[in-house]
């Protein structure tokens, strides 16, 4: 899968709306973020939320499962 699929996804399964940031985000992780959200989905978490913390290696999911808030920092060292 090319870069711009993976933005796309991205875009739709991870509500990155920005485009240059679904962008940078599949040119980082790949299918990674999507990998581990699709396994929390299963395991009955949703999704709340999604955020770069500095604009160039953090991607930083937001996750809920019944009443707690959890987030999960994905960082390209």
């Amino acid at each position: 899968m090319d870069v711009f699929e993976l933005a796309k996804k991205y875009h739709v399964e991870l509500g990155i709306k920005e485009p240059s940031f679904a962008t940078m985000a599949a040119e980082l992780f790949g299918d990674l973020g999507l990998s581990i959200m699709n396994h929390l989905k299963e395991e009955g978490y949703t999704l709340k939320s999604t955020r770069f913390l500095d604009y160039e290696k953090s991607l930083v999911l937001e996750i809920v499962k019944e009443n707690k808030s959890y987030e999960i920092l994905l960082r390209k060292l």
